[in-house]
């Protein structure tokens, strides 16, 4: 009787053992998706991948995608947001812009195709080494001080060696901002709408202001000491929001509206002047300023630090984080901005770690 019921125990435990395996075997939950092998580092070879331009993709393993573009003249930027990877999908998080984007994808080696869920061909990716490209890609920008500022809107800024310059469009006046404490030290009536001021790089008593930005693609000339109007320009581009004194009689010109930049030459108020040449730049630009044989052009976030000859390139790009950049000017040592901040309610005046 021992015996019988000792046989029994052990059947009924090898039943048990046998159905448990046979459970796990093919419970498909129980097993890991493989997706580890799409983590990496990716240089985009055709097509595009969630933002234009871009060039490498890092697939990270916490969950995150870090996308780095660059367009033909050097112009960088990037895109982050949470990832959920699935057998055959990479879904990109909207980040707080609207809802996610699927992305199907198949994996043939070192070659990643993602099937884009808009009307475009697929973006064709190959594995590349990790590195640390990413984090050398957008340098970033630190504030050194900063102050708020009267004119609260959308206007480039420039210096005129004491004051920086921004238009107030409440009073109709430039504002000269002491740049030690932010007070308002003098202001400069005028009949323009200038959301451009540039001061003339010239050592003559009679440098110009120049105020830009109307409707009507034109800039005024006003010689600084006096507020006199020098001259007109000839038609450019409207709505400009940057405007570069290279040397006396020459400036870098841009229209927001045409998304055009313009090298200007002139003579003063005998002869207005003449369009030496016209880039296209397939983006709505803001400030700038011209230092060292270099133009800094802003654009979102970024400062652009470009060469001009032979070609429009950009060699460096830097960030300031949570900010909108609207204007810069340079006061001998460090770059500053006109910018709106995305935390606190207003524009800001920022001193900034940038020097030439």
């Amino acid at each position: 009787m021992k015996t019988n019921t000792t046989f029994l125990r052990a059947l009924f435990l090898f039943i048990i053992i046998t159905v448990v395996t046979s459970c796990n075997k093919n419970d498909d939950s129980s097993e890991p998706i493989p997706t580890n092998s799409v983590f990496g580092k990716w240089e985009v070879t055709s097509g595009q991948m969630a933002m234009n331009d871009s060039k490498y993709v890092y697939i990270n393993e916490d969950n995150t995608i870090l996308i780095l573009s660059e367009d033909d003249r050097g112009f960088r930027d990037s895109y982050t947001t949470n990832i959920t990877i699935t057998e055959n999908q990479i879904i990109l998080s909207g980040g707080g812009q609207g809802g996610s984007s699927i992305n199907n994808f198949t994996l043939e080696e070192n070659k990643l195709t993602i099937i884009v869920p808009y009307d475009a061909p697929p973006a064709i990716l190959e594995r590349r080494t990790m590195d640390n490209e990413a984090s050398n890609w957008i340098k970033p920008l630190s504030i050194l001080s900063k102050g708020n500022v009267p004119w609260g809107r959308d206007v480039d800024i420039t210096f005129d060696g004491e004051f920086i310059l921004g238009y107030h469009s409440d009073d109709r006046n430039i504002l000269q901002i002491n740049p030690d404490d932010f007070s308002i030290a003098g202001t400069i009536p005028t009949t323009n709408y200038p959301n451009a001021l540039e001061i003339e790089k010239s050592d003559s008593p009679h440098r110009q202001l120049f105020q830009g930005g109307s409707g009507n693609g034109t800039f005024d000339s006003y010689l600084y000491s006096s507020n006199s109007e020098y001259y007109t320009s000839e038609p450019l581009g409207a709505h400009m929001r940057g405007i570069a004194s290279i040397e006396p009689g020459q400036l870098w010109v841009n229209s927001h509206n045409a998304e055009k930049l313009y090298k200007y030459k002139s003579n003063g108020a005998l002869s207005p002047g003449e369009i030496l040449q016209t880039i296209d730049l397939g983006f709505q630009p803001k400030g700038m300023d011209y230092r060292d044989g270099y133009l800094y052009m802003v654009k979102y976030d970024k400062v652009y630090k470009c060469t001009t000859t032979p070609d429009l390139r950009a060699v460096e790009t830097y960030a300031l984080k949570q900010h909108d950049i609207e204007g810069i000017t340079f006061d001998g040592t460090n770059f500053w901005l006109n910018a709106e901040s995305r935390e606190n309610d207003g524009y800001e005046l920022l001193k900034i770690d940038l020097t030439l």
